[in-house]
């Protein structure tokens, strides 16, 4: 009889069943604003699945955890546990899932207007962000040679045609020293196409290896 006592619904349990489903209300939102903010539709769905559940996961966590001091700390070391199992997301994902746990938690401590509002306002700034700021990223160009070709000034024309800028970062041999792979720091220009880029490069540098690499996304186009 004590055992059935347990599955019996407390004033408490029915309170957090309202928080996950505000939870997963708050997690809807912030999973359609980080879909919204893509424009390119690159965006990973295992990740879209996790901003969505985290809100609604932290709403059952933190009711658990917050009047006591070990439970906190054995939360904090699972979360450096999942933190280094994971594979390293660029800054934006990064900040989405800080974004979605923080929310949840807030959310979880019955604070519903701080959380909402902090839901709306990070989710709509970041839609505004990321579809109309049209400035253009830095990116990673390296270019492979042959070790008797000067690498100093043959590309200039093509990257006056198609960058705002360039820079070189870093020089290396490659291939027992008969080859050289030159990186540098480009700024395309607007509506650039990079396969229109690459294709000029070929021919510049014998149909070697060319990696144009967005440092935030790793996008690469390898040929």
């Amino acid at each position: 009889m004590n055992l059935l006592k347990n599955f019996i619904a407390t004033a408490e349990d029915l309170n957090i069943l309202f928080n996950m489903c505000l939870g997963l209300i708050a997690g809807i939102i912030i999973a359609g604003g980080y879909i919204l903010a893509d424009k390119d539709r690159k965006f990973s769905k295992n990740f879209v699945i996790t901003i969505l559940v985290l809100p609604v996961i932290m709403t059952i966590v933190i009711p658990f955890i917050t009047s006591d001091l070990k439970k906190t700390l054995s939360l904090a070391g699972v979360f450096a546990l999942v933190r280094f199992r994971s594979i390293p997301g660029d800054s934006k994902d990064i900040l989405y899932v800080f974004f979605s746990i923080a929310s949840g938690l807030i959310i979880g401590l019955n604070s519903y207007f701080l959380g909402f509002l902090l839901v709306i306002v990070v989710s709509v700034m970041f839609i505004l962000v990321n579809r109309y700021w049209n400035s253009a990223d830095k990116q990673i160009l390296k270019i492979t040679i042959p070790e008797d070709m000067n690498y100093k000034d043959v590309f200039n024309d093509i990257f006056e045609k198609y960058l705002v800028s360039h820079s070189v970062k870093e020089v290396k041999t490659s291939n027992m020293g008969s080859l050289f792979t030159i990186s540098y720091w480009v700024q395309p220009k607007k509506n650039m196409y990079a396969k229109e880029l690459i294709d000029e490069l070929r021919t510049r540098n014998g149909n070697l290896n060319i990696i144009l690499e967005n440092p935030d996304d790793l996008m690469k186009a390898c040929l």
